[in-house]
């Protein structure tokens, strides 16, 4: 009976061993198969784009390229390198810079796979990540398929603390899995945990959808709420991860941190979605700080606690990275980021008003 046991036993891993190796087998063959277009909008960041380009390195040969240069061309450099990644290297340009959401509808045009990968220019592809992707794109109920960008090697003390902080949920609220791994398997996902900057859709899921081409910021969000509402399958996997390069200038985080509040709060006009209040705190934030004017004890009483929590949070982030040194800096970035969503968000609401 023993060793009746153990031969049923045995064969029963062996035929497990041989079901796992044929749909391994299967994967790789439907790998050779799979057509995509990978889709990057750029505008004059020669060297980030060729960082992007070295990246790209799918383990299939029949798969589409399209830059579409935004205001300004490729350099021959940069053409020269797209060229040899793939025969199918489609290449457009805009001799004005257009709006995101009008860029991506052009270059969408020119789309000739069965998916569509948007990438930024400013990011790419980590090791492995094709291996993971492979067989997600087989797989019948997902229609959009993304994860999150992390810290890219090289990067400046503000460009390194500037990530670091986009991934706090003391900062970015519900959408901090954009830029941190969250969970460890598939999972569904809204617009909240997808970015454009690492975003697949299935061609055929797209019905007609496109990108808002009036709005500066947040034209993925609309997009992808559109495609939510539409009854297409949104997922997030957490290790289908691009690095990201952040802006290394102060003064280049003005504009686009106000202008994400002030288009979230447009965006929350057209109700594509409900369960939108959380994204009112930074301009309950920034009303706050009137309590100067009003009653300053209540106010510095508010600011320790805000620091006490903030600087704690701040500490760990800096220590995960081994650069401690980075803490004030993050958290100046958390109050900052905060304060810049929360006045774009009230402008918007004071213009809509006035008209």
């Amino acid at each position: 009976m023993k060793l009746f046991t153990k031969f049923f036993d045995k064969g029963a891993f062996i035929a497990s061993y041989k079901n796992d190796m044929m749909i391994e087998v299967q994967i790789q063959q439907r790998g050779l198969v799979v057509s995509f277009s990978v889709l990057i909008v750029t505008h004059g960041r020669e060297e980030l784009l060729m960082k992007c380009l070295d990246s790209l390195k799918p383990r299939v040969e029949n798969w589409q390229l399209i830059i579409l240069a935004n205001g300004k061309d490729l350099t021959p450099e940069l053409k020269a390198k797209a060229e040899s990644l793939t025969s199918h290297f489609t290449h457009l340009q805009s001799d004005i810079q257009l709006t995101p959401g009008k860029a991506r509808n052009l270059a969408m045009e020119s789309v000739a796979g069965e998916w569509i990968y948007f990438l930024d220019d400013d990011a790419f592809v980590l090791p492995g990540y094709w291996e993971i992707l492979e067989p997600l794109l087989w797989d019948t109920k997902i229609d959009v398929l993304g994860g999150p960008d992390s810290p890219a090697n090289g990067m400046s003390a503000l460009s390194l603390s500037l990530a670091l902080t986009l991934s706090s949920p003391f900062c970015t609220g519900a959408t901090f899995s954009r830029h941190k791994s969250f969970g460890k398997k598939l999972q569904h996902a809204d617009e909240e945990k997808l970015t454009s900057a690492n975003l697949w859709v299935r061609t055929s899921a797209l019905d007609n959808v496109k990108f808002p081409e009036d709005f500066i910021r947040a034209e993925e969000t609309v997009f992808l709420q559109k495609l939510k509402k539409n009854g297409k399958g949104l997922f997030y996997h957490p290790k289908l991860k691009v690095a990201h390069f952040r802006r290394s200038q102060f003064k280049q985080l003005f504009r686009p941190t106000f202008y994400a509040g002030f288009y979230r709060s447009r965006l929350m006009k057209e109700k594509l979605r409900k369960g939108n209040e959380a994204f009112w705190l930074p301009s309950f934030f920034v009303l706050l700080h009137l309590f100067i004017f009003i009653d300053p004890t209540i106010f510095w009483y508010l600011v320790r606690m805000y620091l006490g929590i903030i600087v704690f949070v701040s500490m760990g982030l800096a220590m995960k990275v081994n650069r401690f040194t980075l803490f004030p800096i993050i958290t100046f970035l958390h109050w900052f980021v905060v304060f810049m969503y929360g006045i774009g968000f009230l402008a918007e609401r004071i213009k809509r008003v006035k008209s």
